[in-house]
């Protein structure tokens, strides 16, 4: 791939089978509201979107997650994922893994941003609200990539602390991640020996 080509890129299509999506180019999140949570650790099925989540601890640090997806029993993709707490809002933070693994998904790493409802064995994924996004990165000057709209995403391109301010901003207003899940996950029981 040629380097140069750079933040120009975007995700094609969908990473984690969102469709039009809102991205960041760089992490959303610094380390700082960094959390982790052992219950995530796991599978997770969603039975209406015929997917499967394997979450398993970050091979490659100390914190966060790998992140096997299954879709309609074949299509496999990997993912890095970390866990992030902001008040009383918890927020999951999906990245591409390795991008040989990727399954022809994404042209270049970038990152998305889910509301995350874990209770017990249920954990519901909201993703950012498109028809609102164009308008809240316009108000707040947020850096955007050209071209932008709810039919065809977004992409932040400023630094991880610029996300991170926008995000921060935005957090309370409650129509700010879509009403209803993009995922609704249930916990599978763990397979005995």
């Amino acid at each position: 791939m040629n380097k140069s080509a750079g933040p120009v890129l975007l995700l094609v299509a969908c990473l984690f089978g969102a469709g039009c999506v809102v991205q960041s180019v760089k992490p959303w999140l610094s380390d700082e509201s960094l959390v982790e949570d052992p219950s995530l650790l796991g599978t997770w099925h969603d039975a209406e979107g015929k997917c499967t989540a394997f979450f398993t601890g970050a091979s490659d640090s100390d914190s966060g997650y790998d992140v096997l997806l299954v879709q309609n029993g074949r299509d496999i993709s990997r993912f890095v994922a970390t866990l992030h707490r902001i008040d009383d809002t918890l927020l999951l933070v999906v990245g591409p893994g390795d991008p040989g693994n990727l399954n022809g998904c994404v042209l270049l790493p970038g990152h998305l941003l889910f509301q995350s409802i874990l209770e017990g064995n249920s954990l519901r994924l909201h993703a950012i609200d498109l028809e609102s996004f164009g308008d809240r990165a316009a108000r707040s000057q947020a850096p955007l990539l050209a071209g932008g709209s709810p039919n065809d995403g977004y992409a932040l391109t400023g630094t991880t602390a610029d996300s991170e301010a926008f995000l921060r901003a935005q957090l309370a207003d409650p129509e700010f991640f879509d009403a209803e899940p993009l995922y609704s996950f249930r916990k599978l029981p763990a397979a005995t020996p």
